[in-house]
């Protein structure tokens, strides 16, 4: 197992950088957001009292009269927040092996005692760790700023760290399918490309299938349920609603199916000869 932990904490110090600069951005998010919430919730207050508040908290998809975290959780669905954990799977994913093989230190990693597996699995933990820090980042802001910003019920951190979770499993099988591509290439540039429009098509297909316009369009379920996003509702997440782990668990299956095809693809390839 030394192979393995030595190449897993070789990733890490590779990926420092852009590690603490997510994290740190996703936190700075977090701690916005409640500050913002704070606000909303104090405006949505004095709306209902004066009878005029319901259809604007119908609109952000909340119920009657709804509780601060899920105030909060209304703007978790920002695409900062998406585009943050998408950037970090998709790269972290398209860099496996296509940069490996490109700089050529592909070559001088499997010329010692390393298996095809080993190699793939430090890579693979990396990046599944990498997903969690940047989510439990996004928890830990938000839990900070509570104790700064006047909330009527403040969450408890355990109950952010389930919002939290379903973000990165939501990146999971952007890194899953991105780590796919990048085991059948050679360079980087080409699954880089072909993962990041995949979640692009994703992200447009959740965002057309909302608009009210085409509520009743016979092609709106095909592409709510063709997309990803779909199964990330923070909202859900911090209620009593049971969607939450259905939802969790098919995108962790998801990842987990598509990582598994990356391990067969990259042990039955060729490397070229540099590698």
């Amino acid at each position: 197992m030394r192979p393995f932990w030595t190449l897993v904490r070789k990733n890490l110090h590779d990926v420092r950088w852009s590690l603490t600069l997510s994290a740190s951005a996703l936190f700075g998010l977090g701690w916005l957001f409640v500050h913002v919430a704070s606000l909303q919730e104090t405006r949505i207050r004095q709306a209902l009292s004066d009878g005029k508040g319901f259809n604007w908290i119908r609109q952000m998809g909340l119920g009657a009269d709804p509780p601060s975290v899920e105030i909060m959780m209304a703007f978790w669905n920002h695409p900062f927040i998406l585009l943050l954990a998408s950037m970090w799977a998709i790269g972290r994913g398209a860099n496996a092996v296509g940069a490996e093989i490109e700089r050529g230190t592909l070559d001088m990693v499997m010329s010692r005692p390393v298996s095809r597996s080993t190699y793939l699995g430090a890579q693979a933990l990396t990046g599944t760790l990498g997903l969690l820090a940047i989510a439990a980042s996004l928890a830990a802001g938000a839990y900070a700023a509570t104790f700064y910003n006047v909330l009527k019920s403040p969450p408890t951190l355990g109950l952010l760290a389930r919002p939290a979770f379903n973000l990165a499993a939501l990146a999971f099988p952007m890194y899953g399918y991105a780590l796919l591509f990048s085991s059948i290439d050679i360079v980087r540039w080409r699954p880089l490309t072909i993962a990041s429009v995949l979640t692009l098509a994703g992200f447009i297909a959740r965002v057309i299938s909302v608009i009210p316009v085409f509520k009743d369009a016979t092609w709106r379920p095909w592409a709510e349920h063709a997309s990803l996003f779909t199964l990330y509702n923070p909202v859900d997440a911090v209620s009593e609603r049971v969607r939450y782990e259905f939802d969790v668990a098919v995108l962790l299956a998801l990842g987990s199916a598509l990582v598994a095809m990356a391990f067969l693809a990259f042990s039955t390839r060729d490397l070229p000869a540099n590698a």
